[in-house]
């Protein structure tokens, strides 16, 4: 299963990776970096596979198959998580302009 093997590869990174790219300080700054993430094709047509493979396990799984069912549904909520604090970015910018 694709689940199992990506969660040993994060098991096995030494080293987390980090961007060497400093975080934006200003709220427009974030926002407009979220922005251009979200319009992103190669970020937004990754994240959808993620989801549509997350629904297909939790779909097809077997009656006895609870944790792999629950380690999908919250890995597809995470997915989901992202996405909606990078429009809370995007929101905030939005606001502190008008201000």
């Amino acid at each position: 299963m694709i689940w199992g093997r990506f969660a040993r590869f994060l098991a096995e990174a030494k080293k987390p990776w980090r961007s060497t790219q400093p975080v934006p300080q200003s709220q427009g700054e974030l926002g407009e970096e979220a922005r251009k993430l979200l319009d992103n094709p190669v970020l937004i047509e990754a994240l959808d596979r993620i989801e549509r493979s997350l629904t297909n396990t939790w779909r097809n799984s077997r009656a006895g198959d609870e944790a792999e069912r629950e380690a999908s549904y919250r890995l597809y909520w995470a997915v989901e998580s992202l996405k909606a604090e990078l429009r809370v970015m995007i929101a905030n910018a939005g606001m502190s302009n008008r201000q």
